[in-house]
């Protein structure tokens, strides 16, 4: 028999590249930085899992992606999709990768659409603090300033959707914390352990590589 596990794990294969001190990615900012600034000092390969829920995240982008492009919903127009960015700040660099630029053809205005994936769209309150830090840093970076946070279910491909604004003094707040970890990094000075001090984050702190590392940290 043909072992299509393997076959899609050789797929999923990537060559491991340790990130660089001083290009920085708005999709981990929102992050606990504490995980952040481990993840570029004491680098780790991505396993199995994570490559997989990573690539199925790339093929429900695709998938929308073509919803938005169909000529089927002649309300909307794609302009643009998985735009490179590049934001200068003091000595370093922040780089990412904006979804979707959507222009909506009755009111004319354009939205920058972030697509996440997850198991049930039916739970979601809201839009979880970590992508709307990540889409207010594209709307401060490209000058579109409404945004879109879409959820889309792994399982049914349902879909909830939440408005966010642009707000100044969060992207502010947003480059404010790009300095510090900027700062942190160059200084070797670890980072507080924001995940286990502030309760909205403390869920991070289950799924968190670093955990007996930072725990060590933090009793020393």
């Amino acid at each position: 028999m043909i072992d299509f596990n393997r076959l899609i794990e050789r797929f999923l294969e990537r060559e491991f590249r340790p990130k660089k001190i001083g290009r920085y990615y708005p999709s981990e900012i929102g992050l606990c930085l504490r995980k952040v600034y481990y993840s570029y000092r004491y680098p780790k390969e991505a396993g199995k899992d994570a490559l997989r829920v990573w690539e199925l995240g790339n093929i429900l982008h695709d998938f929308v992606v073509r919803v938005l492009k169909s000529e089927k919903n002649p309300e909307v127009e794609l302009l643009k999709h998985e735009m490179p960015l590049k934001f200068d700040v003091d000595d370093f660099t922040i780089v990412g990768r904006v979804d979707d630029l959507l222009l909506v053809k009755e009111s004319g205005r354009s939205f920058l659409v972030e697509v996440k994936s997850c198991r049930d769209v039916s739970s979601l309150k809201g839009p979880k603090d970590h992508h709307t830090i990540q889409l207010q840093f594209y709307m401060h970076a490209t000058g579109v300033r409404n945004g879109i946070l879409v959820y889309i279910d792994k399982n049914d491909l349902s879909t909830k959707s939440f408005r966010v604004d642009f707000d100044e003094n969060l992207a502010k707040e947003i480059i404010e914390r790009f300095r510090i970890l900027h700062e942190s990094l160059k200084n070797g000075k670890v980072p507080v352990a924001e995940a286990k001090q502030i309760p909205e984050m403390n869920w991070m702190c289950r799924f968190c590589e670093y955990a007996e590392r930072c725990e060590k940290e933090s009793v020393g």
